[in-house]
């Protein structure tokens, strides 16, 4: 039996829009990730590198598929954060109350066991919350150093200061997935004279 012009004109018609929406529903569920963004698919059972079975896979700076339906997808930035840190009147270890200006640059880092650990903590969370937990932490850490350290040793040697800041807030922002790219102390001053004094010594 031979189809008619319209018969075959209406077939090919029906077959190019299901062809195009299957395109479509493939072109939607398709995601790009730029190189900044981690993706993180939830939804389905994934197995990790080390054998550990979990609800979700992550995308890096790549594209991956998203099953309509079985997965949702959410984001986390890889950007630098730049957290202000400004303590006032923390006490040294002579009791001498001083103020601190410093500023970090921190970052989610990009290895898998880091970005499961901020997937865990972060996801959904907005940007200026998740500054505010690392903003915590450091000046938790901070005050705690600086309760160790005389002023002199405070102010003579601000890179070192800032490198053990560093290095005692580092295990707990691993644990949150973050890492510090640089810190640096601004301005340190105090409401007794104390460090005018020992400018004039």
């Amino acid at each position: 039996m031979e189809l008619s012009t319209p018969a075959i004109i209406t077939i090919a018609v029906i077959l190019a829009l299901v062809l195009l929406i299957a395109l479509s529903r493939f072109a939607k569920n398709y995601i790009k990730v730029p190189p900044n963004v981690v993706a993180i698919f939830s939804g389905r059972r994934h197995k990790l590198p080390d054998g550990k079975i979990v609800g979700y896979r992550m995308v890096r700076g790549g594209a991956a598929f998203k099953w309509p339906l079985l997965e949702k997808v959410d984001y986390l930035s890889l950007n630098v954060f730049t957290i202000p840190l400004e303590i006032r009147r923390a006490y040294t270890l002579e009791g001498v109350p001083i103020s601190v200006k410093a500023v970090a640059n921190v970052k989610i880092k990009g290895d898998d066991l880091s970005l499961g650990a901020a997937a865990e903590r972060f996801l959904g969370m907005p940007p200026d919350q998740i500054q505010r937990v690392i903003f915590q932490t450091l000046e938790g850490h901070l005050r705690a150093i600086l309760g160790t350290l005389t002023v002199e040793e405070v102010n003579s040697d601000r890179q070192s200061f800032a490198q053990k800041l560093t290095s005692e807030a580092a295990q707990d922002l691993e644990r949150m997935g973050i890492g510090v790219d640089v810190l640096t102390i601004q301005e340190i001053s105090d409401d007794e004279g104390y460090l005018d004094a020992l400018g004039k010594k």
